[in-house]
C-alpha cells in the first residue's frame, strides 16, 4: 500500500521528517501512525472523553512526536 492511498481520507496529517513518520487522525479518537511506505507501524488513542477538535489532536500528536526525540 502507498503512503497516499493510506492516508486518504484523513482529516488531519502531519508529519515527522526527522523520524520519516506520518500522523494521520481519520476523525476518530486515535491516530495512526505511517512509515514513508505507508506501512501502518503505529497506533494510539487520544480518548473519546470529550469531543476531538482539530486543535486538541495536533496538541496530542505534537507531544507524540516530541516524545520520539527522547
Amino acid at each position: 500500500m502507498s503512503l497516499l492511498h493510506a492516508i486518504e481520507g484523513a482529516q488531519m496529517v502531519l508529519i515527522d521528517g526527522e523520524h520519516e513518520l506520518v500522523y494521520a487522525w481519520f476523525g476518530g479518537s486515535g491516530v495512526n501512525i505511517y512509515d514513508a511506505d505507508g506501512r501502518e507501524v503505529d497506533y494510539f488513542t487520544i480518548g473519546t472523553s470529550s469531543k476531538l477538535t482539530p486543535a486538541r489532536v495536533r496538541t496530542v500528536i505534537a507531544r507524540v512526536m516530541s516524545s520520539h526525540d527522547h
